[in-house]
């Protein structure tokens, strides 16, 4: 019960997306699923994330250490012709609790570079002897999405521009988010899409073992029927009050206390640029080098 609770704070605020049996997972969606019109147009958004990120967090149920989250941003990736930030995560058990219910579960997103929309997103879960394997993929263009549910393809719609479950963090990072303010946009998990509510409540000093940081408050607003969302009670998230917005602690109310994640240590390298203008940059400085005309 508790390990499903840690669930609940990482990857609601960390997000992951809890399901079932494990089949064959290499069917995928047809090729004409991933087709888009010529004249198809990406939104064009001004926000950027850091090129390369990793983010650890301790998880504590009141004062017991009870398992471990991860975050990391490993780069840009190409996703059917389209640049995107690939997103890991990762849960673990402590090894006190892994006799008797061993948690590894690994979540990853493929973000749209230029839109911040979600392209892909991935998830492999095995929780004790409850194990799933989950794909689902975006075409933004026909507004529909491609799910490997555990082998079986599924198909359906959505909306334009829809986040996954982890995309919808890394996507509040690049807004500028103000206090008192609400944020909505459509979020997507399973076969279902709906808006996902986040309000700006407040700033606070925060103190872990990462180091002291300002931090904006976010509450984000929880369904009892989506996925990682079937979460009842309070759930905050701080992020540093820069133009980072790095998850810095998450806490979550349960009916025996709360759950709290806390960053221990991050790595982050900054990059403004996108991977084509990274790759020319490095083009040219090389140039540079060998006096090349």
């Amino acid at each position: 019960m508790i390990i499903r609770k840690i669930k609940v704070l990482i990857m609601a605020a960390l997000i992951t997306l809890p399901v079932y049996a494990q089949n064959d997972k290499n069917v995928s969606a047809t090729k004409d699923f991933f087709k888009y019109s010529p004249d198809f147009q990406w939104r064009q958004m001004k926000g950027t994330l850091p090129e390369q990120e990793d983010l650890v967090f301790d998880v504590y149920w009141k004062f017991v250490k009870v398992g471990k989250g991860t975050l990391e941003i490993k780069g840009f990736e190409d996703i059917n012709g389209r640049t995107a930030y690939h997103i890991y995560s990762e849960a673990k058990s402590a090894p006190f609790f892994d006799s008797f219910f061993k948690v590894r579960d690994t979540n990853q997103s493929w973000i749209d570079a230029e839109s911040f929309c979600s392209l892909r997103y991935l998830t492999n879960i095995s929780e004790g002897g409850w194990k799933k394997f989950e794909q689902l993929d975006f075409n933004h263009d026909s507004k529909r999405f491609a799910r490997n549910d555990d082998g079986t393809m599924k198909y359906g719609d959505t909306v334009q521009w829809v986040q996954d479950v982890i995309s919808s963090l890394y996507f509040m990072r690049t807004l500028d988010l103000e206090v008192g303010k609400e944020y909505v946009f459509e979020a997507h998990s399973g076969d279902d899409t709906w808006p996902l509510k986040t309000k700006v409540i407040g700033r606070e000093k925060v103190k872990v073992d990462a180091g002291t940081f300002d931090c904006l408050i976010l509450q984000p607003f929880l369904r009892e029927d989506a996925g990682i969302f079937k979460a009842k009670g309070a759930l905050k998230v701080w992020v540093t009050d820069d133009d980072r917005k790095m998850p810095v602690k998450m806490k979550s109310k349960i009916p025996v206390g709360s759950i709290n994640a806390e960053l221990s240590k991050y790595k982050t390298k900054k990059s403004n640029a996108k991977k084509d203008e990274v790759v020319a940059k490095e083009v040219s400085s090389e140039q540079e080098n060998l006096n090349i005309e």
